[in-house]
């Protein structure tokens, strides 16, 4: 029989894993939710699931008591689980949306400026040898333009947008 203090530990240690196996399974809903899988890779990825999820039971139960399974440990668990959904869960989700965003931001960005480095030189380029091919034809009153439009950024989308070339007409008032 076991004093109360390790029955106590047991129990802690129980209620931990439960709040530990929401928190994993808090991120597989949102990989899930991400990747909206069919019916074959949800099945895979519930398989995953479980391949993680029991070693990890195992561990935390064996660090408890010794692998022992008491009632007092699936009311550990369970009890674990209820406190992590009803306190911390949209806490988590919250965070990890955000630092889903915010890396979606940083890529966008750096995309965009590695666009721009290689892009603005060669419509430089383009747009002088327009200009040039228009004055040996004579034709002054053009004027050529590649288009740079920034709209509202959208982590889903890059902000730069390339419009098609176009002969945009010069006027002089």
């Amino acid at each position: 029989m076991d004093s109360l203090s390790a029955q106590l530990y047991a129990f802690a240690v129980t209620m931990a894993a439960g709040a530990s196996l929401g928190f994993v399974f808090d991120l597989y809903r949102l990989l899930r939710a991400f990747l909206r899988p069919g019916q074959l890779v949800t099945f895979v990825m519930d398989l995953g699931f479980w391949v993680i999820i029991a070693p990890l039971l195992a561990v935390y139960l064996l660090a408890a008591n010794w692998g022992e399974l008491r009632l007092y440990v699936l009311v550990g668990i369970g009890l674990g689980l209820a406190f992590y959904y009803l306190l911390i869960s949209r806490i988590v989700i919250r965070l990890a949306l955000g630092l889903a965003r915010l890396i979606g931001f940083v890529i966008s960005l750096v995309c965009q400026m590695v666009f721009a480095l290689i892009a603005w030189p060669m419509k430089l380029v383009q747009d002088l040898l327009l200009t040039i091919a228009a004055a040996r034809r004579r034709r002054r009153s053009f004027q050529f333009s590649s288009e740079w439009r920034w709209r509202k950024f959208d982590w889903r989308r890059s902000g730069l947008r390339w419009q098609s070339f176009r002969l945009v007409p010069f006027r002089r008032r």
